[in-house]
C-alpha cells in the first residue's frame, strides 16, 4: 500500500481560516432539496403580499415538483418569470430573491398615485374599470399599471386587505391607522399604528352616516390636490422627527408604531421603520394611506380628519397632521370646528359651498357652478363627481345652451337624507320628518296642557319624534334629529333656562335627555332661529340674501342670518323681542324690572282680550283658529284685537330691523295663521318703513313664511342640514381654491 500524503498549501500560519462559500441548494428531479429553515422563511414570505411573496411561491412549487408551466399558470405571471427566480435562487439562496436595483434610469411613475387611483370607486351606474381601461386613463400601459398593483399587493385579497406599501422592508396596511405626517421638501414621515389591545373591529354604521364620511373624505382628498405644485429642492439638512414622535404618543399611547420615512432622516427611535424609495411622492402615499383606511371604517376616518389641529407641535411644514385622539363613542359625521381648518377640511368647504349652490338655485350645471362659486372647473367636475358617488346630487336630462354639448343640470336628491325636527311649545308637542328638499313626510303633534311635568314630556317628545323617523319612506336614512326650544336657554350645554309658561323646567337638559333617549346626537336650538334656519334651508333663491325672521308663537322672537351665517350670539339667545315691544321705553314693575309687553305672547294675548270682549271662544287647541276665522270674517271686535296686538309688535320689528339695517323681514310662526296673516303684514309692513331713522334710504320688504305654523318644527330638521351642509368658513361665499 502506498503511503498517504498530506498536501499543504502556502498561507500565514495564524488565524482562523476562511469559512466555505454557502453550498446551493442541492437540486433533484423532482426540484429544489429546500432546507428546514428555508422552507420555514420562505412559508412566511408567502403568507405576505408583493414581489417577495410572488417569489417564495415560485420556489415552493419548485420544491413540489411543480412543473414551470404550470406554476406560471397558477401564479399568473410569465414562464421566462418563474424560470429567472429558480435559478436566481438555486445559485444564491434566499439573498437572490431579494430585490436588486435596476439600471438604466430610474422610473418616472408615480406608484402611488396609481394605487391612489386603483382605489377610487367607480360612480354610480359605472362598471369599475379594467387594468386595461384604468391605464388608459392615467397614461400608462397596462403592463405596467399591472406591475404596480402586484407590487403594493392590490388583488392578493379582497379590497384593499393586502394592500402593502412596497418599502424597506414592506409595510402592509391592514389595521393600520394614519396616526400622523410631516412631509416637508424632500422629506416625509408618516407614522403609522397597530390597533390598539381590546379595541372591537368596526361596527356596520348607519348607512347615512358612512356616505356622509365618506363623501367628507372624498373631499380632503380633493384638497390635497390644491397644495401639490411644484417640489423646491431638498432640504440642506434633514429634519428631526422626536417632537412629533412625542405628540403621537401623548395622544395615541400604548399604540405599536410604524414610521415609513422618505430621504435622509433616521425613523424615530422606538418604531418599526420602513424606509420608502426615493421617488414616491408624499401626497400620492397620504392618498393610499387615506383610502386604505376608509375603506375600512370611513366614520372613524371623518372624525379624525376633523379634529383640532395639532398646534402644540413643532415648526409646521407643507403638510403637517397629527391624529387626534378617538372619542369614547362616534355616533354621526363630524363637523368641521369654525376658524380651525386645514388643507384637508378645506375639500369639505368647497363641497359644502357647491351643495349650496344647488340648493339655492333649485338645479345648476357644472359650468354655472363654477361661476357661483368660483371654484375652477376641475375642481368643480371633481366635487360633483364625489357628490353624485355619493348619491347626494341626480343628473337631470341636458339642456341646450346654443351650440355644443348639451349642459347637464344637477339636484338636490330628496331622498338621500332625512331629519327629524321636535318643537316643545307651551301648548303643543309638534314633531316632523323633512327630507333633503324641505318637503314634510311625517308630522305627529300632540296638545300639552298644564302641569308640563319634565320627564313626561321628554318622553312624548322622543316617542313623536320615533314615530316620524318610522314613517321615512322607504326606511331612508334619517342624518339625525333637531329640537327646537323656548327661550333663553343655554344651547352650547342643551339647558333650558328657567322659560316662562314652564314651571318646573329650569336647568333641564333637554338636549341630553332626548339625545340618551333617541341614541343619536340632537341639534338645540331656540325657536326662532330654528324657525329662520328653516326659512333659509328651505327657502331657495328667494332667502339666500340676509334677512330677520319674526317668529311669533306663544311667545315673539327673532332669528336673524347676516352675513351668509346665522346670527345667534354669545349664549344662543340672539334676537330677544320682549323689551323692543314695550310700550314705552323702559317699561317696569314695582321692583323696577323692565317687564315684556303682554302683546309678546300674542296667542294668549289675543284670546284674552277676544273673551273678554264677550265673544264665546272655545277652548283647547281650536280656540286660537277660530279666532283667525273669525277675522277673517271681518268681526270687528276681533279685527281690533288682532291689530292692537300687531301694532305692539311691530314697534319690536321696527326695532330689529333699526338694529340689523336688514331689508327683508320674515314674519311667521303658530299665531300667523291665514285668516290674520294679512293684517300682521300691513302693520309690521307700515312700521318698519316708517320709524327707524334710515328709513329714508331703504324699503324693507316684509313677506309671509314659508313654513306656515309648523316653522319652529320644520326649522329644528333643517338645523341639522344646516349643520351638515352648509359651509361654516365665515369668510365670504367664494371658493377656496
Amino acid at each position: 500500500m502506498s503511503e498517504a500524503r498530506t498536501y499543504t498549501t502556502p498561507g500565514p500560519t495564524t488565524g482562523t481560516p476562511p469559512p466555505p462559500p454557502p453550498t446551493p441548494p442541492a437540486a433533484s428531479a423532482a426540484g429544489f432539496a429546500l432546507t428546514p429553515a428555508d422552507r420555514t422563511r420562505l412559508r412566511g414570505w408567502a403568507r405576505g403580499s408583493g414581489a417577495r411573496a410572488l417569489r417564495a411561491q415560485i420556489v415552493l412549487d419548485a420544491s413540489a415538483g411543480t412543473g414551470v408551466i404550470d406554476s406560471a399558470r397558477r401564479l399568473g405571471v410569465s414562464r421566462p418569470t418563474v424560470t429567472t427566480w429558480r435559478r436566481r435562487y438555486a445559485a444564491e439562496g434566499l439573498a437572490g430573491l431579494e430585490h436588486r436595483p435596476r439600471s438604466g434610469r430610474p422610473s418616472r411613475v408615480d406608484e402611488a398615485a396609481l394605487v391612489a387611483r386603483s382605489l377610487l370607486p367607480a360612480p354610480d351606474g359605472e362598471a369599475p374599470l379594467s387594468v386595461r381601461a384604468l391605464a388608459a386613463r392615467t397614461g400608462v400601459s397596462h403592463t405596467t399599471l399591472a406591475a404596480v398593483r402586484r407590487r403594493w399587493g392590490l388583488g392578493a385579497g379582497p379590497g384593499t386587505a393586502g394592500l402593502t406599501v412596497p418599502a424597506d422592508p414592506p409595510c402592509p396596511l391592514r389595521d393600520l391607522d394614519l396616526l400622523a405626517v410631516r412631509a416637508s421638501h424632500g422629506h416625509a414621515l408618516f407614522l403609522l399604528g397597530e390597533p390598539p389591545e381590546g379595541r372591537p373591529r368596526p361596527s356596520r354604521r348607519a348607512t347615512a352616516l358612512v356616505r356622509d364620511a365618506t363623501a367628507y373624505v372624498y373631499g380632503a382628498l380633493d384638497a390635497l390636490d390644491t397644495a401639490e405644485g411644484p417640489e423646491p429642492p431638498p432640504e440642506s439638512a434633514p429634519p428631526a422627527y422626536d417632537d412629533l414622535l412625542e405628540a403621537v404618543r401623548s395622544r395615541h399611547p400604548g399604540r405599536t408604531l410604524h414610521a415609513l420615512t422618505l430621504g435622509p432622516a433616521p425613523a424615530p427611535e422606538g418604531t418599526r421603520p420602513h424606509t420608502l424609495a426615493p421617488a414616491t411622492r408624499a401626497l400620492s402615499l397620504l392618498r393610499v394611506l387615506l383610502l386604505a383606511e376608509l375603506a375600512r371604517d370611513p366614520v372613524a376616518l371623518a372624525a379624525a380628519l376633523t379634529g383640532p389641529p395639532a398646534a402644540d407641535v413643532g415648526a409646521e411644514g407643507p403638510l403637517h397632521w397629527v391624529r387626534p385622539p378617538a372619542p369614547p363613542t362616534a355616533q354621526s359625521a363630524p363637523r368641521p370646528a369654525p376658524r380651525a381648518f386645514n388643507q384637508l377640511a378645506l375639500g369639505s368647504y368647497n363641497e359644502k359651498l357647491v351643495i349650496e349652490s344647488i340648493r339655492e338655485a333649485g338645479t345648476l350645471s357644472r359650468v354655472e357652478i363654477a361661476a357661483s362659486t368660483g371654484l375652477t372647473p376641475q375642481a368643480v367636475s371633481r366635487i360633483t363627481r364625489n357628490l353624485l358617488t355619493s348619491g347626494l346630487i341626480v343628473q337631470d336630462e341636458g339642456r341646450s345652451a346654443g351650440a355644443g354639448k348639451p349642459r347637464i343640470p344637477l339636484r338636490l336628491r330628496p331622498d338621500a337624507g332625512y331629519a327629524v325636527g321636535i318643537h316643545l311649545d307651551p301648548w303643543m308637542i309638534t314633531a316632523v320628518a323633512v327630507d333633503l328638499c324641505g318637503q314634510v313626510v311625517a308630522r305627529r303633534r300632540m296638545p300639552l296642557e298644564a302641569p308640563r311635568d319634565p320627564d313626561w314630556c321628554l318622553a312624548q317628545m322622543a316617542a313623536l319624534a320615533r314615530e316620524a323617523a318610522a314613517e321615512v319612506p322607504d326606511g331612508g336614512p334619517v342624518l339625525g334629529y333637531g329640537a327646537a326650544l323656548p327661550g333663553p336657554l343655554d344651547r352650547r350645554a342643551g339647558v333650558l333656562l328657567d322659560p316662562p309658561l314652564f314651571e318646573g323646567w329650569d336647568r333641564v337638559d333637554v338636549g341630553a335627555k332626548l339625545s340618551a333617549r333617541l341614541g343619536s346626537p340632537v341639534v338645540v336650538e331656540k325657536d326662532a332661529t330654528a324657525a329662520a334656519i328653516g326659512e333659509r334651508w328651505l327657502g331657495a333663491a328667494e332667502r339666500a340674501e340676509d334677512f330677520v325672521y319674526l317668529y311669533l308663537g306663544a311667545g315673539a322672537g327673532s332669528g336673524a342670518f347676516l352675513n351668509g351665517d346665522v346670527h345667534r350670539g354669545a349664549t344662543g339667545n340672539a334676537g330677544e323681542l320682549g323689551e323692543l315691544c314695550a310700550p314705552r321705553p323702559r317699561a317696569a314693575g314695582d321692583d323696577d324690572v323692565p317687564r315684556s309687553a303682554e302683546e309678546c305672547a300674542p296667542i294668549s294675548t289675543t284670546l284674552a282680550r277676544v273673551r273678554a270682549a264677550g265673544l264665546p271662544v272655545p277652548r283647547g287647541e281650536d280656540a286660537y283658529p277660530w279666532v283667525c276665522a273669525r277675522a277673517a270674517e271681518g268681526d270687528p271686535a276681533v279685527r281690533e284685537v288682532v291689530d292692537g296686538v300687531a301694532r305692539v309688535l311691530a314697534r319690536g320689528a321696527a326695532g330689529l330691523v333699526g338694529l340689523f339695517d336688514t331689508e327683508l323681514l320674515i314674519v311667521g310662526g303658530p299665531a300667523v295663521l291665514p285668516g290674520v296673516r294679512a293684517r300682521y303684514l300691513d302693520v309690521i309692513t307700515a312700521a318698519v318703513n316708517t320709524f327707524p331713522l334710515a328709513h329714508h334710504v331703504r324699503t324693507v320688504r316684509v313677506a309671509p313664511s314659508h313654513l306656515g305654523e309648523e316653522a319652529a318644527a320644520v326649522g329644528a330638521a333643517s338645523s341639522v342640514f344646516h349643520a351638515t351642509f352648509t359651509p361654516s368658513l365665515k369668510a365670504g361665499r367664494r371658493a377656496r381654491n
